[in-house]
């Protein structure tokens, strides 16, 4: 009787399945509703990510590395006809031109749609329809061998919902993004033995960057293990002209030449900067193994195992999350098909042994090389099962371990905005700052930035930008060179103190040695200078911050918290125990040219003097202003703020504040100290 109920149950639920597959077979308009199904997600996502990423870039979320690079790039095309001219990385690159960084003819393509509206806007809308689209060939491939409705819109929901696919998207615009549709292309038209669109896609990914040539002679290898036994065969008849033979060898041999073709090309047309080969090659990258160049990777890890073994455990759980990430919304079912994971293994290796963690993280451009490989993998481990309950256990797994890895990592994640720049919000005031600030810089002005906000000045040919602390940290003197010698060409300089503390503090340092550039804008920490302004500085809004008691270096005295005004430690200097040269020093802040009111909010109980407040820079060598407390300028016992006035004309790298030479009968306590902007 058990045994009639279970075939009973089964035919029940084949029944059931048999009338979904056949609902999903019906024409709908135009074709089947399972392909208008998938058209409705694909159209879905693309408007989505969109929106989310627009909403972004809104927010100055967006960056010159890489999404101002591609629109400055794209924009010097259509407005100048440069090619491809961009000017972060024109010190490493002198011809300026994108294609002397990475080989990559696909920007031809994408050229005629960024003219109908040149915008970074555009580029991200691309980006979004381009990675969704990659659903299409996934939908074609899984019904061309699973012959399943059902299976095949679970397919496309997962890779919809595939964190690391999102990753892509979410952080700026880049060619890989491009990768995941031509892969999963030519490997649809590799199996219905369409040639032609094959390799028709094999070279439009090769166009998508240089090192997708890697990927692609692995795709050759891929194919020649696949039919080992085939081409045993025409081997051994000496059949050389048999298709498989061919085009594994065609597939192999096209990516080994067009990758030392772009070598050479790039090496002919737009040769690097010599001082910054290292930083070209992102030897850095690779430190640990010691390899000075990607391509000598494979070399060093067999001549050099104990360095190999060290690489590999560097950040060795980061590294283990990101391979999980990678594979475990498709509940690692890509590892029962191992054979058609053998594209990734040249990336896989080219970033596990390595020590720069985008390339081990699913937030970056990255994961394109390989996404594509996981998701066949994973639809041919369902191949050959009929639709029984194990094939439906896979993809009822596959569908929660999707929408786990979705809730979890999705860098929509409320999850993941803890740890990454990541989350879905609207600017903020600071932001809206930014923007308004902006609306002083004339259209085409030339102009000197940081990373988050030249992106937002890309549309121009003049536009330059502090180089990120990777580079500056390498070549300091080379890049520190590069900025005076663009702020002797460009009339405007625009920092953001709050949103990028590092590039403002080294524009700050270049401009506090010179004379020409005056401010002539600023709203909450973000300045607008113009070089050889003479008028008044307009402040939209006033740059004020505030240090606790728990904020401060302290030296002498303690932090108590049995007063009751706060729940907050106050400092507590009690003289009677001895006077000090120091008791505290606030930490070392920017602070733009402007009037500050400094506000103390103390309660003092002694007689004569009790203290000199000194504000100071350059590494507290400079007094700027010095005042002396005394029994004559306070209410002993009583809360009051103490103020005195501060004025500075040139922008200070690391404003201080600190009491000295406090004397015996000095006894105080110090809640907060407030700096606040008055013109």
């Amino acid at each position: 009787m058990v045994g009639n109920r279970r075939m009973l149950d089964s035919l029940e639920r084949t029944s059931i399945i048999e009338k979904i597959e056949e609902t999903l077979s019906r024409k709908v308009l135009w074709t089947d509703l399972s392909t208008l199904i998938t058209i409705l997600m694909v159209c879905s996502y693309a408007l989505s990510f969109s929106c989310f990423t627009i909403m972004k870039h809104n927010a100055f979320r967006t960056y010159a590395w890489d999404l101002g690079i591609f629109n400055q790039a794209f924009w010097t095309t259509v407005k100048y006809g440069k090619l491809f001219y961009n000017t972060p990385e024109i010190f490493i690159n002198p011809s300026g031109s994108f294609l002397g960084t990475h080989f990559s003819p696909i920007l031809f393509l994408i050229l005629p749609i960024y003219a109908i509206y040149p915008a970074p806007e555009t580029l991200l809308v691309i980006q979004s329809l381009i990675l969704a689209l990659g659903a299409v060939p996934l939908y074609k491939l899984s019904m061309h061998v699973l012959k399943n409705r059902i299976a095949s819109l679970t397919f496309v929901l997962a890779y919809l919902l595939y964190p690391p696919l999102q990753g892509v998207n979410w952080f700026d615009f880049h060619v890989q993004a491009f990768l995941p549709l031509f892969f999963l292309s030519s490997i649809y038209f590799l199996e219905k033995k369409n040639w032609k669109m094959y390799f028709v896609f094999i070279i439009l990914a090769l166009a998508c960057e240089e090192h997708a040539a890697f990927i692609v002679i692995f795709i050759g290898l891929f194919i020649a293990l696949r039919n080992r036994i085939h081409l045993k065969e025409a081997l051994k008849t000496k059949n050389f002209r048999d298709t498989v033979f061919l085009t594994a060898t065609a597939t192999a041999m096209l990516a080994i030449i067009w990758y030392f073709t772009t070598l050479w090309i790039r090496e002919t047309f737009f040769p690097v900067n010599t001082t910054f080969i290292s930083v070209f090659k992102a030897s850095a990258n690779w430190s640990i193994l010691g390899a000075p160049d990607p391509i000598l990777i494979p070399a060093y890890i067999i001549l050099y195992p104990q360095r190999a073994i060290a690489a590999l455990q560097y950040e060795f759980l980061i590294k283990i999350g990101y391979i999980v990430i990678l594979f475990c919304p498709l509940a690692f079912f890509s590892f029962h098909k191992v054979e058609f994971l053998l594209p990734t293994l040249p990336w896989f290796v080219y970033s596990l042994f390595s020590n720069y963690q985008s390339y081990y993280v699913i937030y970056d451009q990255y994961p394109a090389y390989v996404a594509a490989f996981i998701f066949i993998s994973a639809l041919y481990s369902l191949s050959g099962l009929s639709l029984t309950k194990a094939k439906t256990r896979r993809l009822i797994a596959i569908f929660l371990c999707s929408l786990v890895s979705f809730s979890v990592a999705s860098p929509t994640s409320s999850i993941v905005s803890t740890f990454y720049d990541t989350g879905i919000r609207p600017p903020t005031c600071h932001e809206q700052f930014i923007q308004e600030v902006l609306s002083y810089v004339p259209a085409n002005a030339s102009i000197i930035t940081q990373n988050n906000i030249f992106v937002h000045v890309s549309d121009r040919i003049d536009a330059y930008v502090v180089p990120i602390d990777i580079l500056w940290n390498k070549k300091n003197e080379e890049c520190e060179k590069f900025v005076n010698d663009v702020l002797e060409n460009v009339d405007y300089v625009l920092v953001d103190i709050k949103s990028d503390g590092s590039a403002a503090m080294k524009l700050f340092s270049v401009l506090n040695k010179r004379a020409d550039f005056k401010v002539l804008v600023s709203a909450d920490g973000v300045v607008l200078f113009k070089k050889n302004y003479e008028g008044n500085a307009l402040m939209l809004a006033p740059y004020n911050f505030t240090y606790f008691s728990s904020d401060l270096n302290l030296y002498a005295g303690e932090i108590v918290t049995e007063l009751n005004a706060t729940d907050l430690g106050i400092l507590h200097f009690n003289g009677s125990l001895g006077g000090a040269p120091l008791s505290w020093s606030s930490p070392r802040t920017l602070l733009p040219p402007g009037n500050y009111i400094i506000s103390l909010k103390m309660k003092i109980n002694g007689t004569s003097e009790l203290f000199t407040l000194e504000l100071c820079s350059n590494n507290g060598q400079s007094v700027l202003k010095s005042e002396i407390f005394s029994e004559i300028d306070i209410t002993p016992n009583s809360w009051m703020n103490y103020t005195l006035q501060f004025s500075t004309e040139k922008p200070l790298v690391d404003f201080e504040i600190r009491a000295v030479n406090i004397t015996r009968s000095a006894d105080f306590y110090l809640y907060c100290i407030e700096v606040k902007q008055t013109s």
